[in-house]
C-alpha cells in the first residue's frame, strides 16, 4: 500500500509539471484581449496625431497628477505639464508629421499594468526632418480603458 500511495504521489507531482509547463506555453486569450485593448489606445493616439489633434492624442494618458514623462533628459509630472510640452514642442502640422508605431513588444505584469516597448516614426517635411526613436510606456487600466502612466521616450540619433 505504501509503494501504490507513493507512486500515486509521484504521478500527481510529474502531471501537475507537465501541465504547468503546457499551459505556460499555451496562447493565454486574456492577454491578447489586453493586447487588443491597448492597441486601440495606440491606434487612437496616432489617428489623432494625425489630424494635427494633441488635445485627443493625450486622451491616451491618465489625466491626472501620477503621469510621469521622461524624455530628453528631463521629466514632466501630470496630465497638464506633458499637454503643454506637447504644444510647445509641436506647434504646427509641420513639426507634428505623421505618427508611426511599431515593434510592439506587450509585457503584462498584473491584471492592471502591462509594459509597452515600441518605435515611434515621424515623418515630416523636408524642412523639419524626420523624427524616430524607441519609447516603454506603463499602461494602467482604468476602468475599462488602457491609459499611459508613464511614458519614456528616446530619439533617435
Amino acid at each position: 500500500m505504501k509503494h501504490f500511495a507513493a507512486v500515486r504521489i509521484l504521478a500527481t507531482v510529474v502531471l501537475s509539471v507537465i501541465g504547468a509547463a503546457w499551459l505556460q506555453g499555451a496562447p493565454n486569450r486574456a492577454s491578447e484581449d489586453v493586447e487588443a485593448d491597448i492597441k486601440r489606445t495606440l491606434d487612437s493616439q496616432v489617428a489623432s496625431w494625425n489630424r494635427g489633434d494633441i488635445a485627443g492624442f493625450m486622451e491616451g494618458y491618465v489625466r491626472d497628477d501620477s503621469l510621469r514623462f521622461a524624455s530628453g533628459g528631463s521629466i514632466r509630472r501630470g496630465w497638464q505639464e506633458a499637454f503643454q510640452r506637447y504644444q510647445t514642442a509641436y506647434p504646427t502640422r509641420e513639426k507634428m508629421g505623421t505618427l508611426k508605431f511599431s515593434d510592439l513588444e506587450f509585457f503584462p505584469l498584473s491584471a492592471d499594468y502591462t509594459e509597452v516597448f515600441g518605435k515611434y516614426h515621424l515623418s515630416r517635411d523636408k524642412s523639419v526632418g524626420d523624427a524616430s526613436g524607441l519609447f516603454t510606456l506603463l499602461m494602467k487600466l482604468e476602468g475599462d480603458r488602457w491609459l499611459v502612466l508613464h511614458d519614456h521616450t528616446s530619439a533617435a540619433e
